[in-house]
């Protein structure tokens, strides 16, 4: 009798890190019934990536309505997970990394008293209003899961640390170098011939220690110096759009913005899904690190790509950040 899965997605960060893992249970039909369930956390912003990973969705709670706080989220969640859980009734669940979606929706299986299994499990910072409420998830999907798949070696210690049986921890890997590898042909066809520097100035408005102010000042920089830079703008970035010297790129969808990464000569952002793109693609680079987030936890460092980490951002000068990179630029 085959095994009945239910994944649950709800954010952009979430679909593309756990659509390998979709994709791999769908190749074996014969042992696996695999359900999609989009809770709707994220809007618009999950939408393109749905599309490029070609995910069939099988459920939408379409909870998100406007300026929704943690309390009405997480209850209106609850509740609707909990009737999705009590009409499918599967073998397992899984949930990703350290949303309100996969805290609430293991929260909600094991009222139910269903196994979870938590990709990306044990990330932490050991300070939980950094980041917020990111920290307190993902700490306490860790409790409610039975299956943890951690991305390294560290992650499973700070599991077995928290009392979680070392039988139950798995290391995976991170799955967002395989979603890349999945979109390798797509990302082939984006070719650009010239040299150019990408600039990330995006991460999420509600964390606004996250983003570095300065990178107006490095794109005058840079141009300056005769390089051709290119900024990539989010939604929620739209209104710099009149700022940035040199080309501006907005609302690409994950091909045109992994292709435009993997054609790049160098990357500078934050710590955000584009930057860790980067990173998996093993591109010169630099994300920028204020106080908020762990550079160590966001395991972005890696090959070519470096971290730079400060204790303040608006004290770190365009000029400085360029003196890192033609460091960075000069490393064989």
């Amino acid at each position: 009798m085959k095994k009945r899965i239910l994944f649950f997605i709800g954010t952009r960060p979430e679909a593309i890190k756990i659509a390998p893992v979709i994709k791999e249970f769908k190749k074996n039909e014969n042992q696996y019934e695999v359900l999609v369930c989009n809770t709707g956390q994220h809007l618009d912003l999950i939408q393109s990536v749905i599309k490029f990973f070609d995910l069939k969705i099988d459920y939408d709670l379409k909870i998100m309505t406007q300026n929704q706080d943690l309390f009405s989220l997480s209850s209106n969640l609850l509740l609707k997970t909990g009737k999705i859980l009590e009409e499918v009734t599967p073998d397992l669940v899984f949930v990703h990394g350290d949303t309100s979606t996969s805290f609430i929706c293991a929260l909600a299986a094991k009222y139910l008293k269903i196994k979870v299994g938590h990709i990306e499990a044990g990330l932490r910072t050991f300070n939980q209003y950094s980041p917020f409420p990111e920290e307190i998830n993902r700490t306490l999907t860790g409790q409610l899961a039975d299956l943890h798949l951690a991305p390294t070696t560290r992650s499973k210690e700070n599991l077995i640390r928290e009392g979680v049986d070392e039988k139950s921890i798995k290391i995976t890997g991170n799955t967002v170098i395989d979603a890349l590898l999945e979109g390798k042909n797509i990302i082939k066809k984006n070719k650009i011939l010239s040299k150019y520097i990408v600039l990330l100035p995006g991460s999420s408005k509600k964390n606004p220690l996250k983003r570095w102010p300065y990178f107006v000042d490095l794109a005058k920089l840079l141009i300056s110096k005769g390089y051709e830079v290119i900024t990539i703008l989010g939604p929620e970035e739209l209104e710099m759009n009149r700022s940035f010297p040199g080309h501006i790129l907005k609302n690409l969808d994950w091909s045109q913005l992994s292709g435009i990464i993997k054609n790049s000569y160098f990357v500078v952002g934050n710590d955000s899904g584009p930057s860790h793109i980067a990173s998996c693609l093993n591109k010169k680079g630099l994300a920028l690190f204020g106080p908020s987030t762990s550079a160590v936890r966001s395991e972005l460092k890696r090959g070519k790509f470096e971290i730079l980490k400060v204790d303040n951002l608006e004290n770190l000068a365009a000029d400085e950040v360029l003196g890192v990179m033609i460091k960075i630029l000069n490393k064989n």
